[in-house]
C-alpha cells in the first residue's frame, strides 16, 4: 500500500532530514520510523517491568515482607566490597 503525505510541513521536514543524512526521503523516513518504533517498544518493555515490580512490591507489603534496599542488594552481590564499603 502506497503512502501519500499531503502535508507540506511533513514533506519539508522529510526533505530536510534526507538532506542532513545525505540519503533519499524514503530512506530518511524509514530510519526515523525504525528508530521511533524501537524506542517505543523499549519504553513499553520498561513500563511492563515497572508494573511487574510494583505488583510484586504491593504483594510483599500485603504479606508484611520488607523490601530489600539497594545497599542490601549491593551487599548480596558483593558490590559494596568493590567501592570500599
Amino acid at each position: 500500500m502506497a503512502l501519500h503525505i499531503a502535508d507540506p510541513e511533513v514533506t519539508s521536514l522529510v526533505a530536510d532530514l534526507a538532506k542532513l543524512e545525505g540519503t533519499t526521503k524514503t530512506e530518511a523516513l524509514r530510519r526515523l520510523l525504525r528508530k521511533t518504533v524501537a524506542e517505543r517498544q523499549k519504553d513499553a518493555k520498561r513500563e511492563g517491568f515497572r508494573e511487574f515490580a510494583m505488583r510484586i512490591g504491593d504483594e510483599a507489603r500485603r504479606k508484611g515482607i520488607m523490601p530489600v534496599t539497594k545497599e542490601e542488594m549491593d551487599d548480596l552481590r558483593g558490590m559494596n566490597d568493590l567501592d570500599g564499603n
